[in-house]
């Protein structure tokens, strides 16, 4: 059964990447833009709420305290960056369970949330888990007593030598050469596309951190978030941008 995720972020993109990256069989995912919105969809229960710690006009630890005064069981993480670095120490004061750091790996944030989940619930931590998930080791097979004249432990022969010699290295066909392999993009062309993909998103309204998560994320994700998020005007600007990245 599906728990309920919730994402507070007042950019309706990064709202966007939170429904793709944790949709699916695990999460079903609901959004808010800002504090009061946050409050509201609580009669929804959610088992793990995201909050950013740049809301504009908010202030991310007492929402943070606010939701952990009505949830004392969901997992709270805040969502950080170098712009707006986590305090570990207003985290804590606000029943924080933990943080994410933006930009972030689609699959390590996954992971993240659901070990938080586990150990909120009581679950075996990862070590434990897999301590447990070792195989055991099967017992000694015992050798078949056939004769009191097989005392001694049996030594399986060596294999017969093969009497064919090896054929001398000279005499080996020349190997075609390999087709040159397709060469990478240059580093300073992969900086130029991403620079202007930046600037786009820029333009868009998106903050240096929000940026920064967009760009980390997967292609197929940037493409999907740029198609059902960027007004029609915005996206003709960076479709060029994203055919590029997508080839």
């Amino acid at each position: 059964m599906s728990k309920t995720l919730l994402a507070v972020d007042d950019s309706a993109t990064m709202r966007k990447v939170f429904e793709i990256t944790f949709g699916g069989d695990d999460f079903s995912v609901v959004t808010a833009e800002n504090r009061a919105g946050a409050l509201a969809k609580l009669s929804e229960n959610p088992s793990v709420v995201l909050i950013d710690t740049s809301l504009e006009g908010d202030d991310p630890y007492a929402l943070c305290a606010d939701i952990r005064k009505k949830s004392a069981t969901a997992v709270i993480l805040l969502l950080s960056s170098k712009f707006s670095p986590y305090d570990a120490g207003k985290g804590k004061d606000a029943g924080a369970d933990d943080n994410i750091d933006k930009p972030f790996d689609t699959q390590a944030a996954l992971d993240k949330v659901r070990k938080a989940l586990l150990a909120k619930e009581g679950g075996a931590s990862p070590n434990a888990t897999a301590h447990a998930a070792a195989p055991v080791a099967a017992p000694a097979v015992q050798p078949t007593e056939t004769s009191p004249s097989m005392a001694s432990p049996y030594v399986a022969p060596k294999p017969a030598e093969s009497s064919a010699k090896p054929v001398a290295a000279a005499a080996a066909p020349k190997a075609a050469p390999a087709p040159a392999a397709k060469a990478a993009p240059a580093a300073p062309v992969a900086a130029a596309v991403n620079g202007q993909m930046a600037g786009k998103l820029s333009d868009l309204g998106l903050s240096q951190s929000q940026i920064d998560a967009v760009l980390a994320l997967s292609r197929d994700v940037v493409e999907r978030v740029v198609w059902e998020v960027v007004p029609a005007l915005a996206e003709a600007l960076i479709k060029e941008e994203i055919a590029r990245l997508m080839k």
